[in-house]
């Protein structure tokens, strides 16, 4: 994937208004329809530093909760069990959200629900939370899915209308026969592509002259890849560029070279674009690279910041399965650990030498991936190889007709 190089740019603090998060489309298998359901700135857990930065988390460094959860969001559980309340404050620089999920992944949901019942009922004593605040987190956490199994049965299918194709895969030939390529690609069953680029310059097309070529091609453009950038001085344009081509979710990615205190910053970039671009109707999201788990502090990783300090109303993440695996994070093990917040996934596989393969070619567990996704949220999954072989549009087509075969 193209990596962004910039470090994230300081911004005025600006608190996001409590908008309650919308309810995520889950992930929908075709046999199942029925029983499945699938840093313009908000500094998330800080104050504004001097000249209107934005300072690291809460008590980065000092305090219980070093770059903890945002207090700009609700207590929150994954599509469906939003309890509406406030984040709050507790001590030490924590907020409830941290007090909960200290010992996430929680692994049954009795487990998890017994944690619930006793942070909260600590948290009324110390008057951090009323006594009608507990029942609607109580009540959350009773319908979330966090700790219930997610079992692979094998009779499940992949719904294939919820798949599409990284545009990066066939970076090779789009900017000089998008047509050509588009057509290949709905000819092998494609119905969604993620187009890679910035505002105004993907593969050579704005989105308004793009559209044309994926409607053509019957393919429909869910989300597109745009730069930090973008998101920092041109939101109208990206909203101008997503109406154009009818995508609800533009995606960033980060930098290696960045700090925690740059992932919060980023988070705060992503906090308020999200909060302009939701008014459009428009998520934000972040893709990740590996360096996002591997840049870590007294066992706080970039990807932990941008995750907890990241409001859920606004932004979601797109969890790139093959670079997490890469630093030996399972993918099922973050959408344990954090639940809802995964809408967007790029599929693709890691060969036993750590190349990269077609989905199915490699060491990737997919059906652990598809059983899980409603717990993680998800709407929609993107195959990818970024070194295609022999060609983009064959190793696309490779991927997706190991999807339309597999069962969970």
């Amino acid at each position: 994937m193209e990596r962004t190089t910039s470090t994230p740019a300081h911004s005025p603090h600006r608190t996001p208004a409590r908008t309650p998060r919308r309810a995520a489309k889950p992930w929908l298998a075709a046999a199942v329809v029925a029983t499945l359901s699938l840093p313009v700135l908000a500094a998330p857990a800080g104050a504004a530093g001097p000249g209107g930065g934005h300072a690291p988390g809460p008590g980065a460094g000092t305090t219980a909760c070093a770059y903890g959860y945002t207090s700009d969001a609700t207590v929150w559980f994954g599509a469906g069990a939003d309890s509406g309340v406030t984040n709050h404050e507790t001590r030490a620089g924590c907020t409830v959200m941290d007090e909960i999920m200290a010992g996430a992944p929680l692994r049954t949901h009795g487990q998890f629900v017994r944690t619930v019942t006793s942070v909260t009922k600590d948290l009324v004593r110390e008057r951090v939370l009323t006594g009608g605040e507990r029942r609607d987190i109580l009540r959350a956490a009773a319908a979330s899915k966090v700790g219930k199994p997610h079992p692979v049965t094998g009779k499940r299918s992949v719904d294939l209308s919820a798949i599409g194709l990284v545009g990066y895969t066939v970076r090779a030939t789009m900017p000089t026969d998008a047509e050509g390529t588009l057509a290949a690609l709905a000819g092998c069953g494609f119905q969604n592509i993620e187009p890679s680029g910035s505002a105004g310059n993907f593969y050579g097309y704005t989105a308004a002259e793009l559209a044309p070529l994926t409607d053509a091609a019957g393919i429909e453009v869910p989300s597109l890849g745009v730069s930090l950038s973008n998101l920092q001085n041109d939101v109208d344009l990206v909203a101008t560029e997503a109406h154009a081509i009818g995508a609800k979710y533009v995606r960033i990615s980060g930098s290696g070279s960045w700090t925690l205190a740059d992932y919060s910053r980023t988070a705060a970039i992503l906090n308020e674009a999200g909060e302009a671009l939701s008014a459009e109707g428009i998520r934000v999201a972040y893709h990740n690279h590996g360096y996002e788990f591997e840049t870590e502090e007294d066992g706080v990783t970039g990807y932990d910041v941008l995750v907890r300090e990241t409001n859920p109303a606004f932004v979601t993440m797109e969890l790139d399965v093959y670079w997490a695996a890469s630093t030996e994070t399972a993918a099922t093990d973050l959408f344990a650990r954090y639940p809802g917040r995964f809408e967007l996934l790029h599929l693709k596989d890691i060969a036993e030498d750590g190349s990269f393969a077609d989905v199915g070619a490699g060491t990737i567990d997919f059906a652990e991936i598809f059983a899980a996704a409603p717990l993680a949220g998800v709407r929609y999954g993107f195959t990818e190889n970024d070194q295609p072989s022999p060609d983009g549009v064959t190793s696309a087509c490779t991927s997706l007709g190991y999807l339309a075969e597999l069962r969970y």
